[in-house]
């Protein structure tokens, strides 16, 4: 019979409501009805503390002869919710996640778990608790601080073999890894500490077996430290320093500086096997202490955060290889012209179509800062090609990067000039100048007690573009970028964790207030600090935009807040402690009339939320319409506010004048208002051209408002 004829008719997933009636006892059992019937199953499938649970039903259908064939896998969302149209038979089930695997219900295997039957079209509801293990905890330094996306891996405690997806921790540091039955081991891992496995082990021979549990196996707090270190000089066997050796000691690494000096940090203590090996290939690889065979190393044993030294090495010279002809040379300097030792040089084709390009030979400059390449005649049907160098790797920790550039100084490839190899003719001087990296330096810091996730960003001063995504930060807060083209910059701070809000350096609040840092090549700028805190600011309250008037629209201005990107703002207005309206907008009603409004704005941005108010607006009124009509140094004034009768308009006028055309005022004159009229005297207004604003305030059921004039005052 045709599968397609079983095949799913459809699938519905919805959330699980409180009153959700789910049979707890096992799945209904209907009576076999035609087969090409169908019914709904529903499952509401959930952990042993009750969180639902998300994965794969792997369904079972009994065939013929009585054997429960594969079906069906259907997938289980976050909600926990499976609710599925059968086709009519007899099942079995099974729950699957890729740590673990449970048979309905609650049964280990095929053979033992509960008979389903589905027939005549009868729904079928149950619920599922799925006996996952879990193993949680929380990872952080010696100092307490929660390290956020530090890395868990488990492996089964017997057979080495890897239990599932590596999972990381949250802005807390804390992680819940789920697992298998069995007892596993685990391994811990964050940028800048050593790995070490459960409990403070260097192997796994050692590491302590962890019996993941339903109920949640907890570590509690396991600490990371920076490891040990392992240290020594590489030379020749002539006894000259060698720079850019690449040292190992079992994944972690460092290069050697121009006295041949290196330092392995973050060394997971135990018995390391070390290896010096030569990527420019100029000397020969090999193994502490003094051997080629990996087998024979001697081991260095490092323990707990322990400085190992004095791990040297002499490294025999390769024979040089006389059968290769140099086709094309050059040598690569940095900005101050001194050689850069082990730059990556490659040549590359030039085709007609761009998607063809391909790097076709690439060599290390020796060091010397020489490179040549010599297997560009071995290319087919092309002798033209264009030269790019770079240096991502150096032996100096403290070393500025140096940015890679294609030959002529240009940073693309169609830019630079093209390299023509004639054989038997060597192409030299085909030299390169590789900028150097000014840097920054700093520390961000939080309130204490509450995870930080620190993230530090710079952007360019007049352009505003990133200029790098991050910086690299040690255990004690403070961080350092060596990769940062000379120049202007504006540096943000923020709390990936959402716990703390951000802010531009110096404590400032706008890009456009941001202190402007330069960086210069192959220095570092410094004391770039900042203290987050855990609220939202109004560094510039809230505003009520315009004059409270009755059946006239007025606004809010939101003010401005020490983090605004992403930030959700809800607004109230307020007569005394009441609440009269909500929104961004407001109409005072004649209900309003003598009331004064307040806005209150609440800012809301990820788990960060605060409140600011603005000042009380003037009174609420009918709208004032002002005529200003000058003659000498008197100044007279109409008032009407209709539906106010004139002679009820009654207020003062205060008269001021822009200073120089700036939004300051001062006061040179004031006068009272009857029956919607009044004057007021200029005479102390200088000769010349003037701005003046007449600001009235009514009394009554008159509102207020402001005339703009310009005079001229003759004497």
């Amino acid at each position: 019979m045709s599968s397609a004829i079983f095949r799913r008719l459809g699938r519905r997933v919805t959330a699980m409501g409180a009153g959700a009636a789910l049979v707890a006892a096992g799945l209904s059992l209907g009576v076999m009805a035609p087969a090409n019937a169908a019914s709904v199953v529903t499952i509401g499938v959930t952990d042993a503390l009750g969180n639902p649970m998300s994965g794969n039903i792997k369904s079972y259908r009994r065939d013929g002869a009585g054997v429960f064939q594969p079906w069906t896998t259907y997938y289980v969302d976050n909600t926990g919710l499976f609710q599925e149209t059968i086709s009519d038979g007899v099942y079995k089930f099974a729950f699957a996640t890729e740590t673990y695997t449970e048979f309905y219900k609650d049964k280990t295997d095929l053979a033992t778990a509960d008979v389903v039957t589905v027939a005549g079209g009868t729904p079928v509801t149950s619920t599922w608790t799925v006996d996952q293990p879990y193993v949680v905890g929380s990872v952080t330094n010696a100092a307490g601080k929660p390290l956020a996306g530090a890395s868990i891996a488990m492996w089964d405690a017997a057979s080495g073999d890897s239990v599932g997806d590596t999972f990381y921790a949250d802005a807390k540091g804390v992680f819940k890894a789920p697992s298998q039955s069995a007892p596993v081991k685990l391994g811990f891992y964050d940028d800048g500490y050593a790995f070490e496995y459960y409990n403070d082990k260097g192997n796994f021979e050692t590491a302590d077996p962890v019996a993941p549990s339903p109920t949640q196996a907890d570590l509690g707090r396991v600490v990371l430290t920076a490891g040990g270190t392992i240290s020594g000089q590489v030379t020749s066997d002539a006894g000259a320093p060698l720079e850019f050796v690449r040292v190992t000691a079992d994944g972690v690494y460092d290069y050697t500086d121009k006295n041949g000096v290196y330092t392995i940090k973050n060394v997971t203590m135990g018995n390391r096997r070390v290896r010096f090996s030569d990527p420019i290939g100029e000397y020969s690889a090999e193994y502490y202490n003094n051997t080629p065979d990996y087998s024979a190393a001697t081991l260095v044993p490092v323990g707990a955060d322990q400085a190992v030294g004095g791990i040297n090495a002499n490294l025999t010279p390769l024979p040089a290889d006389t059968t290769k002809t140099v086709e094309v040379s050059g040598t690569v300097k940095d900005s101050t012209g001194v050689p850069v030792v082990g730059a990556y040089v490659t040549a590359n084709s030039t085709p007609a179509y761009d998607g063809d390009r391909r790097s076709v030979e690439g060599v290390y400059s020796n060091r010397q800062g020489v490179y040549a390449f010599t297997e560009l005649e071995k290319v087919q049907g092309e002798n033209q090609f264009k030269v790019h160098a770079s240096s991502n790797e150096q032996g100096d920790d403290n070393a500025f990067d140096l940015f890679g550039s294609w030959f002529g100084g240009m940073q693309n490839h169609e830019a630079s000039p093209v390299v023509t190899v004639t054989p038997g003719t060597p192409v030299g001087a085909v030299d390169f100048v590789l900028d150097r990296a000014g840097g920054i330096a700093g520390s961000v810091t939080g309130a204490a007690g509450t995870a930080l996730v620190a993230d530090v960003d710079v952007y360019g001063a007049n352009d505003g573009l990133l200029a790098t995504d991050g910086v690299t930060f040690k255990a004690d807060s403070t961080f350092e970028s060596r990769s940062l083209r000379p120049g202007t910059y504006k540096i943000r701070f923020d709390d990936i964790a959402g716990l703390h809000a951000g802010e531009w350096w110096k404590d400032k609040y706008k890009v456009d207030d941001a202190v402007v840092v330069t960086v210069k090549a192959g220095q570092m700028t410094g004391g770039l600090n900042a203290a987050l805190g855990t609220q939202l600011i109004a560094t510039e309250r809230p505003e009520i935009e315009g004059y409270p008037w009755v059946g006239k629209v007025i606004t809010a201005d939101s003010g401005v807040w020490n983090l605004q990107t992403g930030t959700d703002f809800n607004y109230e207005w307020f007569v005394g402690s009441t609440v009269v309206g909500k929104g961004d907008a407001f109409t005072p009603s004649a209900a309003h009339i003598g009331d004064r409004l307040t806005l209150r704005v609440t800012a809301e941005n990820g788990r960060l939320i605060n409140s600011a108010s603005s000042a009380p607006s003037v009174k609420i009124g009918y709208q004032p319409k002002i005529k200003v009509k000058v003659k000498g140094s008197k100044a007279s004034l109409k008032i009407k506010a209709s539906p106010v009768k004139a002679k009820k308009v009654k207020g003062k006028v205060i008269v001021k004048v822009k200073d120089d055309g700036t939004v300051k005022y001062k006061k040179v004159a004031k006068t009272k208002i009857k029956k919607g009229k009044g004057t007021v005297s200029l005479s102390k207004l200088k000769k010349g051209k003037h701005k003046l604003v007449f600001f009235f305030t009514g009394k009554g059921k008159v509102g207020s408002n402001e005339e703009a004039k310009k005079v001229k005052v003759k004497r």
